[in-house]
């Protein structure tokens, strides 16, 4: 048994709003970073508006036995999810809920209650927009075309979190493009004309690598490829990403040991100060 998870081999935590879920999630982010969980899946559900998409997320956290963070501002969707939680067993915690009737309690004023009011209709926020929808377009190559547009564009082997990273840098407004290093081969010539400043190669411990892997070959129900995971495959790997940062020129950053919000800070400070 593994004394840390009582047990549980996988532990979810599944974020829900019917807005961004920007709040619920960085609580749950910031819960989760006290605790040594080797094995925890964080699933978000976005713009939740009907009770049946509700009711399917709550079955799927019945069937993960998820801890379930949520940020419902309607009585109605918020109410199920405080129900249905104690009747199915599921461990769920209502982040705005409380801090609504209390407020409301203290002014004798009834909450709007509509998704959303936090992030109003400013540039801010549809920049923020178009760098998620440009983030999605542009993840593991699949396009090359607008690459010189991005703000940060992130290069790495697999599993060196490239696209965690570029949605993280996407929250915050930054347009960030990823294209992975595979094997021995080149990568698009287009890079090449990319301004160094903008470029950003990613490194990590081959063992990490290698767990990953491992861990995600699993999860898919996929048999296991040496060349995918072992040691020796990935340090070949490694050495020709480096290879191919020192010829652009890029800033090469070691994330073995730092957080994905560590790795976008550096990255948005390079941003600023170029």
């Amino acid at each position: 048994m593994n004394k840390k998870l009582g047990g549980i081999k996988e532990f979810y935590v599944f974020v829900v709003s019917d807005s961004t879920g920007e709040t619920a999630e960085k609580v749950a982010r910031a819960a989760l970073s006290q605790f040594s969980i080797p094995d925890v899946h964080l699933k978000r559900f976005l713009l939740v508006e009907s009770e049946l998409k509700l009711r399917e997320i709550i079955a799927e956290a019945v069937e993960k036995k998820a801890l379930v963070i949520f940020t419902l501002v309607r009585d109605g969707l918020r109410n199920i999810m405080l129900q249905e939680s104690v009747e199915n067993g599921i461990e769920s915690i209502d982040i705005i809920g409380p801090v609504l009737n209390s407020i409301s309690n203290i002014l004798n004023l009834s909450p709007v209650k509509k998704p959303g009011l936090i992030h109003r209709i400013n540039d801010e926020y549809f920049k923020r927009i178009d760098a998620l929808e440009y983030a999605v377009k542009h993840d593991d190559g699949q396009r090359t075309d607008g690459i010189p547009e991005a703000d940060a564009l992130i290069l790495g082997v697999s599993r060196t979190s490239k696209t965690p990273l570029c949605l993280f840098l996407a929250q915050r407004g930054f347009k960030a493009a990823n294209i992975p290093i595979i094997d021995s081969r080149s990568i698009d010539d287009v890079v090449y004309k990319i301004p160094k400043e903008k470029i950003f190669g990613l490194v990590s411990d081959p063992v990490r690598v290698s767990s990953l892997r491992k861990e995600r070959l699993k999860r898919m129900g996929l048999p296991l490829s040496q060349d995918y995971v072992s040691k020796e495959s990935i340090e070949k790997e490694i050495a020709h990403s480096r290879a191919i940062y020192s010829k652009l020129d890029a800033y090469v950053i070691d994330i073995t040991d730092k957080s994905i919000e560590e790795v976008a800070a550096d990255i948005i400070s390079r941003i600023n100060n170029k």
